[in-house]
């Protein structure tokens, strides 16, 4: 049996560039053993996170969440039965919330990022599925490519893989940016953009190999 399951928890503490990085990267690796797909927003000290696959890894991993030092007050939103996968292209979307961002989500008047919070979003499940709808669908070159021959299918997972990692890279510049200098925990972070960076060209040979293949 497959299920969806969203939750939304507070952050014990902001999270750094660092802390994002290495977050994404735990979530990319062990939810694709696992076969869970799913979308996290973050932003405001606060996640928004939605999961999907077999009922037995959902609930198991949502426990581990439930239990991990960067959560506090999680609450699930949501857990139904489903028989296919709004997130099918990504192991783990991932979007780093901005005011603008916010501002332009259909069916959210006036919606800003002081309401993005544990205690606004559990009083308005609603609104918290609206947001995850409208970012679910921020890609539309991955939602025309839907369905296809398996040639496309391996195409929609080598640009989900390669957007993660440019994702983590605009991470990482806006943090050097803010900062304005290169300390020890920039560099650190730099060293793993530029791990994750260096995968794209393996990706684009993938992505050519299985489109000509």
């Amino acid at each position: 049996m497959m299920i969806q399951l969203s939750y939304i928890s507070s952050a014990v503490h902001p999270m750094s560039t660092e802390d994002l990085v290495a977050l994404l990267q735990t979530c990319l690796t062990n939810n694709q053993r696992v076969g869970i797909t799913g979308l996290l927003l973050y932003g405001n000290d606060t996640f928004l996170q939605t999961l999907e696959g077999e009922a037995a890894a959902v609930d198991s991993l949502y426990q581990k969440i439930a239990q991990a030092p960067r959560h506090s007050n999680v609450k699930s939103l949501s857990r139904k039965e489903t028989d296919t996968r709004q997130y099918s292209d990504w192991n783990m979307a991932f979007r780093h919330l901005s005011e603008q961002e916010l501002t332009q989500v259909e069916g959210l008047i006036d919606f800003r990022e002081k309401q993005f919070t544990f205690e606004y979003l559990v009083q308005n499940a609603e609104d918290a599925q609206r947001l995850m709808d409208h970012f679910s669908s921020w890609d539309p070159l991955l939602q025309k490519i839907e369905e296809k021959e398996e040639a496309v299918e391996h195409l929609k997972t080598m640009l989900a893989h390669a957007r993660g990692c440019v994702e983590i890279a605009l991470l990482v510049l806006e943090s050097v940016a803010a900062a304005g200098k290169l300390d020890d925990e920039h560099l650190r972070v730099c060293d793993l953009a530029l791990k994750a960076l260096r995968q794209v060209p393996q990706m684009e040979a993938q992505v050519k190999s299985g489109a000509l293949g």
